[in-house]
C-alpha cells in the first residue's frame, strides 16, 4: 500500500481536528445549557448520567467492534491489577467532572476556559514533585508567562464568583493529579492501555462513587427534571462519549504538533462560542490575557516537542552504539575466515 499523499494527510488532519474541536466546544456549551435552572441544574446527576452512558457505550462497542480496544483482552486477563490501579483514578476523575460541571452554574464558559489554561503549570509542578518532569528555569519562565495571562483573565472577569472559581480550581487539581498519578502507577505497573480501553475501565470506576453520592443527596425534584429532560440528557451523554472517541482518534492519527495546534484553536472556539451563544461578557483585559496565555502555551508546546525530539535522537544514538560492537565483531570474523 502506497504512503498517503501530502494532500491526504492535510485533509485527514483538518477533518479529525474539526470533529474534535466541534465535539469539545459543543459538549462544554451543551453542559452549560443543560445546567440552567430551568432545565437540569443538578451537576452530580448530570455527571452520573455521563458515566452511566459511557459505561454502557463502552461495553457495547468493545463487544461489537473489539479491534477498537487492542489492549482490552490484556486488561481483562489482569482485571484485579487493572482495577487496583484504575479505581482510585476513577474516583479522582469523578470529583473532577462533578466540580467542573457544578462550576458552570456559577461562572461563564469563557472564564472557566481561561482557568483551564493553567493546567499546563499544574501538570508540570506535580510532575516535578513525582519525578516525572525535569525542572528547568527556561520552562519556569514560560510558565510564568502562562500564569500571568491566566491571572489577567481572572482579574478582568466582570462577573467573578468565588464559589465557581474554587470549584473549577478544585476540578483542575483533581484532574491533573489523576493524570500525573495515572502516568506514574500505570507505567510502573507496566500497563499500557489504549485510550478507549482506559475509558471503558475508568467510567464504571467513576460511576460507583457518583451513584453512592446521588443515592444520599438526590431529591424527588431531580427525578422530575430527569424525566422532563430525558432526550436532551441522553443526547448530552452520547456527545460526551463521542468526544472520547474523537480524542482517541486524534491521539492515534495526528502528530504531536498537529494536536497542539488543534488544542489552541479549540480554546479559541470555546471562548468565542461562549461569547456568541451565552452572551458572556469578555473584557479587554481578558482578551489580552488570553492572547498572552495562548502565546505562552505555544512556546511551551515547542519546548516539549524539542525535548521529545532530543529524547528520540538520544535513544536512536544509544541503539546504534549498542549494535556497533556486534557489527565490528562480525567484520573481524569475516576477515579471519578470509585469511
Amino acid at each position: 500500500m502506497s504512503a498517503p499523499s501530502q494532500l491526504q494527510v492535510v485533509a485527514q488532519t483538518v477533518l479529525i481536528g474539526s470533529v474534535y474541536i466541534v465535539l469539545s466546544a459543543g459538549l462544554i456549551s451543551f453542559n452549560k445549557y443543560m445546567l440552567d435552572e430551568k432545565r437540569f441544574p443538578h451537576a452530580l446527576e448530570l455527571t452520573l448520567t455521563h458515566m452511566s452512558m459511557s459505561t454502557l457505550y463502552s461495553l457495547g462497542l468493545s463487544t461489537c467492534v473489539p479491534w477498537l480496544y487492542p489492549t482490552m483482552a490484556k486488561a481483562c486477563e489482569q482485571k484485579t491489577t487493572t482495577l487496583k490501579y484504575i479505581a482510585p483514578l476513577g474516583f479522582m476523575f469523578a470529583i473532577a467532572l462533578w466540580s467542573s460541571n457544578l462550576a458552570y452554574r456559577y461562572c461563564s464558559v469563557a472564564f472557566l476556559q481561561f482557568c483551564k489554561e493553567g493546567n499546563v503549570a499544574l501538570v508540570f509542578f506535580l510532575g516535578c514533585a513525582f519525578g516525572l518532569q525535569v525542572f528547568s528555569w527556561k520552562k519556569l519562565a514560560v510558565l510564568v508567562v502562562i500564569m500571568a495571562g491566566c491571572s489577567l483573565c481572572a482579574e478582568g472577569e466582570i462577573n467573578f464568583v468565588m464559589v465557581g472559581f474554587l470549584l473549577q480550581i478544585g476540578s483542575q487539581v483533581a484532574e491533573c493529579l489523576k493524570n500525573t498519578i495515572g502516568e506514574l502507577v500505570m507505567s510502573g505497573a507496566g500497563m499500557k492501555l489504549d485510550p478507549l480501553t482506559f475509558v471503558a475501565w475508568q467510567a464504571p470506576c467513576s460511576l460507583v462513587p457518583l451513584a453512592v453520592a446521588a443515592l444520599f443527596t438526590s431529591s424527588h425534584q431531580v427525578f422530575l427534571d430527569f424525566k422532563a429532560n430525558l432526550p436532551l440528557l441522553l443526547l448530552n451523554a452520547t456527545l460526551a462519549f463521542m468526544l472520547n472517541l474523537a480524542i482517541a482518534t486524534t491521539l492515534k492519527h495526528l502528530s504531536a504538533l498537529a494536536f497542539v495546534i488543534i488544542g489552541l484553536i479549540k480554546d479559541i472556539v470555546i471562548v468565542s462560542a461562549s461569547a456568541y451563544f451565552f452572551h458572556d461578557p469578555i473584557s479587554q483585559m481578558q482578551r489580552f490575557g488570553f492572547g498572552v496565555t495562548l502565546c505562552g502555551i505555544a512556546i511551551w508546546a515547542n519546548l516539549k516537542l524539542q525535548e521529545q525530539a532530543a529524547a528520540a535522537a538520544e535513544k536512536a544514538k544509544s541503539e546504534d552504539a549498542e549494535q556497533q560492537p556486534l557489527l565490528d565483531e562480525k567484520q573481524k570474523l569475516r576477515k579471519e575466515e578470509s585469511a
